[in-house]
């Protein structure tokens, strides 16, 4: 398994998950796709505007990733969490093709990327999709936001150092150390009704998932695929991963008035106007400054789990949330230092 990715990856940057914040290693990605010319990288344009702008770019798409959890929420409860995942993946691959058929001019891709490369990446996605709607589900929002963010990372640099025999940084494991800690005073405050076994091990599952995906996605964006047709391609394999579970899955709910708006709002704005504003802001930003204000993600949907569903998590579970959002902050602070 070794030969899927090249020892370039064998320190994994930080990752984020839908999100995902702790550095989205595809995040990082899609902004060395976007300055990967040297002479981009030097001059940088100075209009202050354009500056503002490229920020509310990239807080509006963290904005719209952390909504994910609560629209699922709010969601017909008939709905399963395979199908609000395959629906949501349809919905986001049509929607970015379409963006990106739109948005970007007709240019031949001379980049070769192996097959297996764009299967693992839409298979992490799909796994990662799935697995985050069902920890939501039953352990909360904010709770499985969290988990899921601050395990991503890990399991990202876990991944690379038992492929490529490499040890992480001090600093990578230090806030390692405090994510891990802080997610441990959330499982310890298990006796609260938000949080349960199943729901922590679910969102333990997407943030392996989202590692799969960031690893594999990485390696398709830096061998110089552009960033939006990327996203387009690996989207539409994870649709086509999941579209089958729909044959398995109660449907009912697709076609109510509640299910065309959560499958409207989860495809068209968490997955295709969400990458489409983060990549668009990426072009003037530095990565450090993207990473950061990407770090509004798990604050929104922590405080939207408790604002809008009611969410009330004990104090303990309030203690690790804040502990595992200061070691992603560490980290990202870090990785660029």
């Amino acid at each position: 398994m070794r030969t899927i990715f090249t020892p370039v990856f064998a320190i994994a940057p930080p990752v984020g998950i839908e999100p995902t914040t702790y550095g989205l290693e595809v995040r990082r990605s899609i902004h060395l796709s976007y300055g990967s010319n040297l002479l981009a990288q030097i001059y940088r344009p100075s209009n202050y505007r354009l500056g503002v702008r490229s920020r509310l770019l990239v807080l509006f798409a963290a904005i719209c990733f952390a909504t994910t959890g609560t629209s699922r929420a709010l969601g017909p409860d008939s709905a399963t969490s395979l199908g609000v995942a395959a629906i949501r993946f349809i919905i986001g691959a049509i929607a970015l093709i379409a963006i990106t058929s739109f948005v970007r001019k007709p240019q031949v891709t001379s980049s070769s990327v192996p097959l297996y490369i764009w299967i693992i990446a839409g298979f992490g996605q799909a796994m990662y999709g799935a697995t985050f709607f069902a920890a939501v589900h039953e352990t909360g929002v904010a709770v499985g936001t969290v988990v899921a963010l601050g395990s991503a990372p890990i399991l990202t640099g876990v991944l690379s150092a038992v492929l490529f025999r490499s040890l992480p940084t001090r600093k990578w494991m230090m806030a390692t150390a405090a994510a891990v800690a802080g997610m441990s005073l959330i499982v310890l405050s298990g006796s609260d009704a938000n949080v349960s076994v199943a729901g922590i091990m679910y969102a333990l599952g997407a943030g392996l998932g989202y590692a799969l995906f960031a690893l594999a996605s990485k390696r398709i964006v830096e061998s110089g695929v552009a960033s939006d047709v990327a996203m387009s391609r690996v989207f539409g394999i994870a649709a086509v991963m999941l579209a089958p579970t729909l044959l398995f899955v109660k449907t009912e709910w697709i076609f109510t008035v509640g299910g065309i708006s959560l499958g409207l709002w989860l495809g068209i704005i968490t997955v295709a106007l969400a990458y489409w504003a983060y990549a668009s802001g990426l072009k003037n930003l530095e990565a450090r400054e993207t990473t950061m204000i990407t770090l509004a993600e798990p604050v929104v949907a922590t405080i939207l789990g408790a604002v809008v569903l009611d969410e009330r998590p004990t104090t303990l579970a309030w203690v690790g949330i804040v502990v595992v959002i200061a070691a992603l902050a560490y980290e990202s602070k870090s990785a660029h230092t």
